[in-house]
């Protein structure tokens, strides 16, 4: 009986852990963020952020990251959940997910910069994004960073205007940008 145990708790748990070869790379959620902020009335800026992220990065360079919208956070409850509910619909697309690699030459050595080339999916629809990032690796570690925003528009994933409209009821009809500055630091562990 307990060699049977012993083997269903070793077959669970090569399930559900994310299989990773040798010199590949897990996302630390804990010290990894994705940022923005909208943009009311053309001048007021409102940061948010997202820590709630998973990924991986392999060692030939390839990548996924998921980050889950239910995690933004503006430091305004009621703001977080308009995002979600009214603007991202989050219970129907509740994931956004960037995917592509880097040059795996990258990945080791001194820092660097580039221009990475990602799909991004929100909102059921995916686009290629170009990420300017400082690549700094060091010791099992490798810690991507925006070196400049990337600017997300809207309409490029098919949110509705409808959303937007609908968020700037909430506020008065307060006009509100369908594009924003989008950052990023992520720190992959091996």
């Amino acid at each position: 009986m307990n060699k049977i145990t012993t083997s269903l708790c070793l077959a669970l748990t090569a399930f559900s852990v994310p299989t990773l070869a040798a010199g590949d790379y897990l996302l630390d959620p804990n010290l990894s963020s994705v940022s923005f902020a909208t943009i009311k009335k053309q001048y007021i800026v409102e940061p948010a952020s997202i820590r709630t992220l998973s990924g991986q990065l392999s060692e030939d360079g390839k990548f996924s990251v998921n980050i889950d919208l239910t995690g933004i956070r503006t430091g305004v409850p009621t703001r977080d959940s308009r995002l979600n509910e009214i603007y991202f619909e989050s219970m129907k697309y509740p994931q956004v997910t960037v995917s592509g690699a880097v040059d795996s030459k990258l990945l080791s050595g001194a820092a660097s910069s580039s221009i990475i080339s990602a799909e991004v999916t929100l909102y059921g629809h995916s686009k290629m994004v170009d990420f300017p990032v400082v690549i700094i690796p060091a010791d099992g570690k490798v810690m991507v960073s925006s070196s400049a925003p990337v600017i997300i528009n809207a309409a490029d994933f098919s949110i509705p205007a409808a959303n937007l409209s609908a968020l700037s009821d909430t506020v008065g009809g307060l006009s509100l940008s369908d594009s924003v500055p989008v950052s990023l630091t992520l720190l992959f562990q091996q």
